[in-house]
């Protein structure tokens, strides 16, 4: 006979470290891919005026992009090249890494030139 798995709880810090695991994950994952789609030549493009404002979203949605993509790289390859065991520190890590691009971007966007701005330096021309 086949035994009936616990449903556990799961909390906020529980779906976050598993984002690729479940339906709303997926949803969101895709929703946050077309979302980036749209927001980033906006954020260029955009008057000086609503710079702020977007360099925000971008400062979560670029994290949190990358925390669920690289959970499905975890999920895929940790287990066949490492071990199985080795999945969850593997998505503690990559959970920190997220925390710690997030308060980057968010300190680029409160005390620099902001997302938008840094890299509009990086492409302009400096003449000297």
């Amino acid at each position: 006979l086949l035994k009936k798995k616990k449903k556990e709880k799961s909390t906020m810090l529980g779906r976050f470290i598993k984002a690729d695991e479940g339906r709303l994950g997926v949803r969101f994952y895709h929703s946050l891919n077309l979302g980036l789609v749209g927001l980033a030549p906006v954020a260029f493009l955009a008057p000086k005026t609503l710079s702020f404002p977007l360099d925000m979203a971008l400062a979560f949605a670029l994290p949190l992009h990358g925390h669920i993509g690289m959970n499905y790289v975890i999920t895929d390859y940790v287990p066949k090249f490492i071990s199985k065991a080795a999945t969850g520190p593997a998505r503690i890590v990559q959970a920190g890494i997220t925390f710690l691009t997030a308060a980057g971007l968010l300190k680029l966007n409160l005390t620099g030139p902001g997302i938008t701005g840094t890299i509009l330096k990086l492409w302009s021309s400096s003449s000297k």
